[in-house]
């Protein structure tokens, strides 16, 4: 896992550790994982390529799983598409959300 929490205030640790435990939780590996700060948007994130959908938290939330979003990116035309986590979301909930959208988009 690579995490660098130096670059990030505290707000942003505090929401990458958050992340991190929520990740590990619903089982998304994350031994190749990434967790950052979207330079862009100031999300932080946790990517993985080994799976098609990476989670983030915005900037203005609590700490809480329903302020976490997974994304998914059509890699043909860059649409993104989000969904919102519930406290009873899976892993297997969001694999069959991506399943969906890429049998959508085939």
């Amino acid at each position: 896992m690579e995490v660098n929490f130096n670059k990030m205030c505290e707000w942003e640790r505090k929401k990458a550790i958050f992340l991190m435990y929520i990740s590990d939780n619903l089982g998304y590996d994350l031994s190749n994982a990434e967790v950052d700060v979207n330079s862009s948007s100031g999300y932080v994130y946790v990517w993985s390529e080994d799976f098609n959908f990476s989670l983030y938290m915005p900037i203005n939330c609590d700490l809480i799983k329903s302020d976490v979003w997974a994304l998914w990116t059509n890699s043909e035309d860059g649409e993104e598409i989000e969904f919102n986590l519930k406290d009873d979301t899976t892993l297997k909930n969001l694999e069959d959300w991506v399943r969906g959208l890429e049998v959508k988009n085939a």
